[in-house]
């Protein structure tokens, strides 16, 4: 039987040791460069959801952004200093867990507190053709007129309360992702322009 001496073990491990530090560093460096685009894109893709939820709007700007990075967003149209400026509809963006990962949506809610839109803007995690159905036009027209004041429930979880809206086929978990997020932005809207009125 061969005797396992210190070479034996100090090799193999130090070249474990130095692949590891490469993949480690490779990941950093492409973290460092990406990071910054994926930033861009996702900054992109809130302004052109921010327009399909609230289409009147003229322009958007921070309200607040709350501990969860939920961010919501007032839509006006005219000019401030021309004292016309009024105000359309707030845009608030909410993130929730899917099927496959995170689903993020942004809910348009006008003055009156009435849904006008949401435009489910990431779910590219969600599986093709089933989950990822949630960003048609055919579910997310579903939430269009709901109130922010009542809760919103997939109608396979009806029980005789709060507004309902119909799951995708098959897509039970990532419609309710949505309409987790939608409510996610429908207590934010009652919070922060409300003042809290249930």
């Amino acid at each position: 039987m061969r005797k396992i001496n210190f070479k034996d073990i100090f090799i193999p491990t130090i070249s474990l040791f130095i692949i590891c530090l490469f993949i480690t560093a490779a990941l950093a460096v492409t973290n460092f460069v990406t990071a910054p685009k994926i930033a861009e894109n996702d900054a992109l893709s809130q302004q052109e959801s921010m327009k399909i939820v609230c289409p009147d709007a003229e322009k958007f700007e921070l309200l607040t952004e709350t501990e969860d990075g939920s961010t919501i967003y007032v839509g006006t149209v005219g000019e401030e200093s021309e004292d016309v400026l009024k105000i359309v509809g707030y845009a608030i963006s909410t993130v929730a867990n899917g099927y496959g990962g995170q689903v993020k949506v942004m809910t348009g809610i006008d003055a009156n507190g009435e849904i006008i839109n949401i435009d489910v803007y990431y779910n590219d995690d969600e599986t093709p053709g089933l989950g990822k159905n949630t960003s048609n036009e055919d579910f997310t027209s579903r939430f269009k007129g709901l109130t922010a004041t009542d809760s919103i429930v997939v109608n396979k979880d009806y029980a005789g309360q709060g507004q309902q809206v119909d799951a995708v086929t098959s897509s039970t978990i990532s419609s309710r992702a949505v309409v987790a997020a939608v409510n996610e932005a429908c207590d934010i809207y009652k919070n922060v322009v409300a003042g809290g009125e249930d």
